[in-house]
């Protein structure tokens, strides 16, 4: 079995240190000038803009029950692609969709991330939330 690259790891750490409520290690993880591309029509989503502009988007995601699990992750030295399931647990909702996550990285770090859910409506109610 071959060594898993290490954006690939840093991917993993990242998604981990997100589960345990950990954004200094997220902090260390993504880079200064990070831009994650989030679709969709609901208010969480757009272009999120810098590191503090995405840990407060992040901070904006406990009160809605969100969670990711990942089913595969794999990486070169600028990609990664995280196949995942991400949906949210809460009051009247329990819904889940696979997601595709496309990474640009810098050294070990991400750079910029764009999301691509398999089902566009789960998604909107997903991070379609007070929070």
């Amino acid at each position: 079995m071959s060594e898993e690259h290490p954006n690939a790891t840093a991917y993993r750490k990242a998604a981990d240190a997100f589960r345990n409520g950990d954004l200094p290690a997220i902090e260390a993880l993504v880079d200064e000038s990070v831009v994650w591309h989030v679709p969709g029509k609901h208010r969480r989503a757009g272009d999120i803009r810098g590191r503090d502009a995405l840990v407060a988007w992040l901070k904006s995601l406990a009160p809605v029950g969100f969670w990711l699990q990942e089913h595969d992750v794999f990486a070169n030295d600028e990609h990664v692609c995280a196949l995942s399931h991400m949906g949210a647990r809460r009051e009247g909702l329990q819904i889940e969709t696979r997601v595709v996550s496309i990474f640009h990285f810098r050294n070990g770090r991400q750079l910029e991330r764009w999301f691509f859910p398999e089902n566009a409506e789960a998604w909107e109610k997903i991070l379609d939330a007070p929070g």
